[in-house]
């Protein structure tokens, strides 16, 4: 088994790269690592700030109207007296009034809030939006002041469904046709007015229920809870979030960083990049290997040609260029892996260097102690006949 150093060209070259580069390097790991300790610390240690515009209610108003009905006339299945409430139907025949209230409260940090409680009888006919007529009869009002919070105001009154339908016929009749449909609605209006938090608020609210006439039933329909708000802006400073990739990547950065400038530092302390006279030839060599090789032939040359007077070439870069000034090829010679450019009288040769041994590692004396296989060296045919 053999026990010679094995050559590894890439690791020659990266050798030679971290030599020549070193103080860029280092300077590039330094800062990647500034970088990432600067991330760290603005993301994890102490996150910079910035201001938002928020939009806070400072005072909400909700209104809902209830209704029931209470049983005045005989009938088969309900006692008089019986209250019935919040029904979707009602029966004119045993219950025509309907009782209705409307109450309205408020939420916020005040107690300085005057309320308005209107509710007002609408007959309209309406057609797309477009109300051709309208009559109005108010049916209860209430005013509160300094109201505290949560504290319900209300209005309450009775409606005769019976004598609002035959209002309904009445004006139909004396208008005669309407274009659109005729509604009745309990519109109630809230109105709002103080100070709260420092600021002086004043809002509206409206809402609606409707009543349907149907012969022997009217039923009754709304919007449930009307809730209205009013609103403040302000300027707040808030903690800035970041993305996870900042997150992630700050820590890595100073990590990669780190490593690779302490990595970067021993090996150059222990002269692990520096480059031999010998090796940086053989590099340059490889280098005019790969460049030149559209310009160079593999022809075994007879001995009387390789005889000849010589001229030596320093570089094989030299060589292709005298050779293709002298508009001739350069041969190589698998059998002695020398570089020729043949003329009439002289021969101009380069002879290659040899791969440079690379001194074994602890990692190579164990590889070689176990019967691991190497890495093989990278050679052209030049070093394959050497």
């Amino acid at each position: 088994m053999s026990t010679e150093p094995q050559f590894n060209e890439r690791r020659l070259r990266l050798r030679a790269i971290l030599n020549a580069q070193f103080s860029l390097l280092l300077a590039v790991c330094l800062l990647t690592a500034a970088v990432g300790v600067g991330l760290v610390f603005t993301t994890h240690v102490s996150p910079a700030t910035e201001t938002e515009t928020q939009t806070m209610d400072i005072l909400t108003v909700d209104t809902e109207h209830s209704h029931s009905a209470v049983v005045t006339e005989s009938n088969p299945v309900f006692d008089i007296g019986t209250v019935l409430d919040d029904r979707n139907t009602y029966f004119t025949g045993v219950s025509p009034e309907l009782d209705i209230e409307a109450e309205t409260a408020y939420s916020a940090s005040t107690d300085d809030v005057d309320l308005t409680v209107e509710s007002v009888l609408v007959i309209r006919n309406v057609e797309d939006d477009i109300v051709h007529w309208d009559r109005h009869e108010q049916l209860a009002t209430q005013d509160a002041t300094s109201v505290e919070p949560e504290e319900p105001v209300d209005v309450s009154f009775s409606l005769d469904t019976t004598a609002i339908d035959e209002t309904v016929g009445a004006i139909e009749a004396e208008l005669g046709n309407s274009p659109g449909e005729t509604e009745t609605v309990v519109q109630t209006t809230v109105e709002v007015d103080g100070t709260v938090e420092g600021e002086s608020v004043s809002e509206t609210q409206t809402l609606e229920m409707e009543l349907q006439h149907d012969g022997d039933t009217y039923s009754v329909s709304g919007d449930g809870v009307e809730s209205t708000s009013a609103d403040r802006t302000e300027q707040v400073t808030v903690e800035r979030t970041y993305s996870p990739l900042r997150s992630i990547g700050g820590p890595l950065l100073a990590i990669v960083g780190i490593v690779g400038a302490v990595a970067l530092r021993y090996g150059h302390e222990r002269d692990e990049f520096e480059i031999t006279a010998a090796e940086s030839e053989y590099l340059s060599y490889r280098d005019d290997r790969s460049e030149f090789g559209e310009w160079i032939t593999h022809i075994r040359l007879p001995q009387s040609v390789t005889e000849r007077e010589a001229a030596t070439a320093e570089t094989l870069g030299d060589l292709v260029d005298f050779a293709i000034d002298r508009e001739t090829g350069v041969v190589h010679d698998p059998d002695t892996g020398v570089y020729y450019a043949v003329s009439d009288d002289v021969v101009y040769t380069y002879t290659p260097p040899t791969a440079p041994l690379e001194v074994e590692t602890e990692a190579d004396e164990a590889q070689q102690t176990t019967g691991t296989p190497t890495e093989q060296p990278e050679t052209d045919e030049a070093e394959q006949t050497e």
